[in-house]
């Protein structure tokens, strides 16, 4: 499949609120990376990355959903992604780099990721994705200083997105990967499917917000592509 024929878009939300997929219908301008996958590529994977060392809020137990930030920010801005959207490891390995630095490290903004995990057609891009959320929501309940490093390792090393890589062996080894200890989360997240309720959760929420794919960002109500760049930071700075 090509760049533009592999983007989805979400089309509004079903009476129960979850967003609907609607099918391949174009791209926001470019393919994945070249990362044996569709990744864009390591995107300076390791401690040194801005999303890899992000600050995490004092006390993360207070957030449902994985958060970076110093937690003085006036402004939290929700990223709705897919662990296997080839465009969010795009997103993930360029862009959202450029806005840690330039707000979250400062302290102006914090950002809350949500795995957009279902549709109303299903798991969305494969039946494997509910395994990559939850390990997620694992790693951040478990290990949350950890969750970042994680986050972005995987986005950055993402395998090909046809594949059903999302097992809990993959998961597991990518987290090693990224310096997480306390992997047995992650499994007994995958075995015992836990986090349904926040997953649900997201995909209804992602209805009402008007998110018509990944990634977005919603910046004080308003879902924008991250990949309009002068749009985004227009928001933000508006929002700020």
């Amino acid at each position: 499949m090509t760049g533009r024929s592999r983007r989805r878009f979400l089309r509004g939300a079903s009476a129960a609120g979850a967003a609907a997929l609607a099918g391949c219908v174009g791209g926001f301008g470019g393919g994945g990376g070249t990362n044996g996958g569709n990744g864009g590529g390591d995107g300076g994977d390791g401690a040194a990355n801005p999303v890899a060392s992000a600050p995490v809020p004092p006390s993360p137990g207070d957030h449902e959903y994985a958060v970076m930030g110093t937690g003085d920010a006036s402004l939290t801005v929700t990223y709705y992604g897919s662990w296997k959207c080839p465009y969010c490891a795009q997103f993930d390995t360029g862009f959202l780099g450029d806005l840690v630095t330039d707000y979250v490290q400062p302290g102006k903004m914090a950002l809350r990721f949500r795995a957009l995990t279902y549709t109303t057609k299903g798991p969305f891009l494969g039946p494997d994705a509910p395994n990559a959320s939850r390990a997620g929501l694992a790693v951040w309940n478990a290990e949350p200083d950890a969750y970042w490093a994680f986050h972005h390792h995987v986005f950055a090393n993402q395998p090909p997105e046809k594949q059903e890589w999302a097992t809990a062996d993959k998961l597991v080894s990518l987290a090693e990967a990224a310096g997480v200890s306390q992997t047995d989360a992650i499994r007994s997240a995958v075995d015992q499917k836990q986090y349904e309720g926040l997953l649900q959760r997201t995909s209804q929420d992602a209805g009402r917000a008007g998110v018509t794919g990944t990634p977005t960002l919603v910046v004080k109500g308003q879902a924008v592509s991250p990949f309009k760049q002068e749009q985004t930071r227009k928001l933000i700075e508006d929002a700020l």
